[in-house]
């Protein structure tokens, strides 16, 4: 979809009882070809006469025009900070920071009707969650060549593949990380820093880090659809793995056995009964010979001695260990593992595996196709998580700085 279109999809949402204001970041390198800055121009051109057609006191929309950014951070992480970084700063100004929720879309996204009012309840219902990651479906059909959406389909299968492993294998932030598809609150965003300017993967490092310093929960109520469009313009992500697909190389995703793996390290740190004092006591003899191995390389007997120090009880123990061991480290594994023990097979093989397909209630299917489908239909129906009565953890501090950023 153009941006117009992803605007309409916004505007034709039924509404939450807020006002809703869109931020329109258009960015370019201060070494970026003429030709891209032209392209902008030309975009901003066709949205602002729709712009001022369909704005009202409940639904703005404001355009953030950055031509020239610094070639050394100019990229996707940099666009989503200005954007998010302007959000919190027009919160602030309009005294609604505490109660101020950033959510994520992409100019070539669409969206279901009940997007806006279900990230307005799903927030309203859950004081205590700082963010959420939104269901999404990457379009499967419209005007790219049908290769096109059969790679994005490929791709789609294993992100799915490897959040569902996880979560089987008990591993404690397994959840998407789509940056079109993510949601936090405004004091959770100050107090994790804002975002990252991050070229490439910012969503995911960003999601992490809201993950394992605070609360995040999924919204299955409505959906996102980003675009199936390749991208060259970030070397890693769903544009740059649909080109990578295009041009015939395939899409590998990490062996099963290696979430046997994690498995195994979350199974040992649960059955903690008392504090361990080293390396040996914390992990029984027979956990997995690669794990052991990684463990020991990165160090885990001096960071099981700092943690025994600095917390009193054993479930202190264990939430700092899955501070140190967290969604970073955990990717950090599978990379080792898969270099070392167990090599990546293709996605439609490793999404066909027969325990996880057990584990999710899924009939051995063979193709990707119906794989992918199957893999949908399960994440979009899980059982959220339930509204609480807590009060919010997030408050603002006296610190806080808004940057507001001048297009």
């Amino acid at each position: 979809p153009c941006l117009n279109q992803s605007l309409q999809s916004l505007r034709d949402c039924e509404r939450p009882p807020c006002a809703v204001e869109v931020l329109l970041v258009f960015n370019s390198s201060e070494s970026d070809a003429d030709a891209v800055r032209l392209r902008n121009r030309q975009a901003i051109q066709s949205a602002v006469p729709w712009i001022r057609e369909h704005s009202n006191s409940q639904f703005r929309c404001h355009v953030l025009d950055f031509p020239r950014l610094p070639a050394k951070h100019a990229g996707v992480g940099l666009a989503r900070k200005i954007g998010m970084d302007e959000a919190a700063a027009r919160f602030h100004q309009a005294k609604r920071a505490e109660q101020g929720v950033i959510v994520c879309y992409d100019a070539d996204c669409l969206c279901e009707r009940n997007f806006l009012v279900e990230n307005f309840r799903h927030f309203a219902e859950r004081p205590g969650i700082a963010g959420c990651s939104t269901y999404f479906e990457h379009s499967l059909n419209g005007p790219e060549e049908p290769a096109v959406y059969r790679a994005v389909a490929t791709y789609e299968l294993h992100l799915r593949y490897y959040v569902e492993s996880l979560r089987w294998a008990g591993f404690p932030y397994a959840c998407h990380t789509v940056g079109s598809a993510m949601s936090v609150r405004v004091p959770a965003y100050l107090q994790l820093g804002g975002m990252n300017r991050k070229k490439a993967g910012e969503d995911f490092y960003f999601f992490q880090k809201l993950m394992r310093d605070a609360k995040a929960s999924e919204l299955g109520a409505t959906a996102v659809y980003p675009s199936a469009r390749p991208s060259h313009r970030v070397p890693f992500g769903t544009g740059k793995a649909v080109s990578r697909i295009l041009v015939g190389e395939p899409q590998l995703s990490y062996s099963f056995r290696s979430f046997w793996s994690i498995k195994a390290l979350v199974d040992a740190i649960r059955s903690l009964e008392q504090m361990p004092r080293s390396l040996e006591e914390c992990f029984p003899a027979n956990l997995p010979a690669p794990m052991l191995a990684f463990l020991e390389a990165n160090d885990c007997r001096s960071a099981i001695a700092e943690i025994g120090k600095n917390v009193a009880s054993i479930k202190q123990f264990k939430k700092r260990f899955w501070r140190w061991f967290d969604g970073f480290r955990c990717m950090k594994f599978l990379n080792w593992v898969a270099a070392n023990d167990y090599p990546k097979v293709a996605t439609a093989t490793a999404a066909a595996e027969p325990c996880l397909l057990r584990h999710l209630g899924i009939e051995n299917e063979s193709t990707a196709d119906s794989l992918l489908a199957l893999y949908r239909n399960h994440q979009r129906h899980r059982r959220p998580i339930p509204a609480k009565s807590a009060p919010n953890d997030f408050s603002l501090g006296r610190e806080t700085k808004f940057p507001v950023n001048q297009g």
